[in-house]
């Protein structure tokens, strides 16, 4: 008869639909309202998808990628932040592909669908149909899900890896067996070889696992250390990365402290209305305008929150890796220990969508004499809201700064045989060179507030730029940030013993100008 039993940490099953046509009818519905939403999703990924230019961290990656295999992961030790798994795939993605934007943006875009699908598998062991749809309709339609699904980064395929692993963890703990904890050891340690931010989610699963389902700790512990000892290969490029302080000052610099509000503006509707952030700028609202524009979404969590208290299981496991990952990175940023960026939160969008998703069936529950009415109401009030941010990535050619194709264009108008390419910092110098092809000498300047070590010496004399002037006429200057006043400063009494400056044009993240030598003073 124990066989028969339910272990009550477990989650209650599904209440049982009537047999017979009701099943099938309901199977249908279910199955063509999810494929609605997939197709829907997809749509919003892969519209427009090679629109934008690449800006400097996408450039990066495809820089990254065109040198050989065997050169990855010295690349990487010595120059980025990054573990190497993304940047494999995309190794050989680009082999089949090629490099244009939208080629290098499809994976993330496949990425971003198959997280829908997985918050509703996901969602469906904790909840019903309805509510479980609804999680992955609000994930389908996230204007900052879209953004970072039509990205060349990392953050999609952690989102689905995060998904994905903490899937595998509920089977394992319900059903248990070698494989089941086995694949779950593959998906965490493919998520950390994916990004650091991994790690965090890891952690959560721990803390969930030690709370509420101690009798798996040993399984899980067990299936964590498979996953370090399948990281272990990577430890000594990790440690060079700390070693060569790659992302510094960057990261170390701790100059911005990372502002709750704009993050849960991108969470609930993309920001960039009435003053708060977008995916790419901090807002400029204060705390009290924050809190009264967010205000629907944050009561919507509160009761997606409340009306899970009955079932804490479920609710620390969606919750925990959003939380565990904000404390630890809210500390960071205040302790100014380095830069927390909003757009690094999107992949755990379907998580906030599970409470939010909650929290809207809670809300409509509460009126049964009107609940369909009041449901599709709230439905179609939060899913607005996002349909402006939409409007303005799409559409607006402000939403996304660095117009890396258009300064190249502009440049190739114009440029001379023998004219020289200086750029400031290597991020422009990488970046531009993705659109402009054309063979001229050029020199990247690293600003001294980003050199470390001997590297900190000026790297940019008035001798040199006498030098240059004896053999280049003309000479163009492509910056990009970080560029301070005091850094331009620096550059122009440099080359103004040289140069004189005869066009400029300015972009959003980018300034170009165009240098010529200067004429003899008369009497010379």
């Amino acid at each position: 008869m124990s066989g028969d039993l339910l272990d009550p940490r477990l989650p209650a099953p599904a209440a049982a639909a009537p047999r017979g046509v009701w099943t099938q009818e309901l199977r249908v519905g279910v199955g063509a309202q999810l494929a609605g939403i997939l197709v829907l999703a997809a749509a919003l990924r892969f519209f427009l998808l090679g629109q934008n230019s690449l800006w400097f961290v996408e450039a990066w990656v495809v820089w990254v990628v065109r040198h050989r295999w065997q050169d990855l992961v010295p690349l990487l030790s010595a120059g980025d932040a990054h573990p190497p798994l993304y940047y494999v795939l995309m190794k050989a993605w680009m082999g089949i592909a090629g490099a244009s934007e939208a080629a290098m943006r499809l994976p993330s875009a496949c990425f971003g669908v198959v997280s829908v699908a997985l918050t509703y598998a996901l969602m469906r062991r904790l909840a019903a149909a309805p509510v479980s749809l609804l999680a992955a309709l609000m994930v389908g339609v996230s204007p900052f899900a879209v953004m970072a699904s039509q990205e060349v980064r990392m953050y999609a395929l952690l989102g689905t890896l995060a998904l994905a692993s903490t899937l595998a963890l509920v089977v394992g703990c319900e059903r248990g067996g070698l494989l089941r904890w086995g694949g779950y050891a593959l998906l965490a340690a493919a998520m950390i070889y994916t990004q650091y931010l991994g790690g965090l989610v890891l952690l959560a699963h721990g803390v969930w696992v030690a709370w509420f389902e101690r009798r798996h700790l040993g399984a899980w512990l067990l299936a964590a250390g498979g996953a370090a000892v399948l990281y272990l290969p990577w430890v000594p490029a990790l440690l060079a990365q700390v070693g060569h302080g790659n992302g510094s000052p960057w990261y170390s610099r701790g100059a911005v402290v990372l502002d709750v509000g704009d993050l849960l503006g991108l969470m609930a509707f993309g920001g960039s209305l009435v003053g708060m952030g977008s995916y790419f700028f901090p807002g400029t609202a204060g705390p009290a305008a924050q809190v009264l524009i967010l205000l629907p979404f944050l009561v919507t969590l509160w009761r997606g929150t409340a009306s899970w208290m009955a079932d804490r299981r479920s609710l620390a496991l969606i919750g925990l890796p959003f939380v565990v990952t904000g404390v630890v990175l809210a500390a960071c940023s205040f302790a100014r220990l380095l830069i927390v960026y909003p757009r690094w939160f999107s992949y755990l969008v379907p998580f906030y969508a599970m409470v939010l998703a909650r929290g809207v069936e809670d809300l409509a529950a509460r009126v049964p004499a009107r609940r369909a009415e009041v449901l599709a109401l709230l439905i179609a009030g939060l899913l607005a809201l996002g349909v402006p941010a939409l409007g303005r990535y799409y559409f607006d050619p402000g939403f996304r700064p660095y117009p890396w194709r258009a300064a190249a264009e502009l440049v190739r108008r114009q440029v001379r045989p023998h004219d020289f390419l200086l750029f400031v910092n290597g991020s422009a110098e990488i970046a531009f060179t993705y659109y402009f092809d054309q063979p001229h000498p050029s020199l990247a300047l690293t600003p001294v507030e980003d050199a470390r070590g001997p590297e900190r010496d000026p790297a940019f004399t008035d001798l040199q730029a006498r030098a240059l002037a004896t053999r280049y006429p003309r000479l163009w200057i492509i910056a990009t940030p970080p560029l301070t006043p005091g850094m331009q400063e620096r550059l122009r009494a440099h080359l103004d013993t040289a140069y004189r400056v005869i066009g400029s044009r300015s972009f959003p993240g980018i300034w170009v100008h165009l240098l010529e030598v200067r004429p003899p003073r008369p009497g010379a």
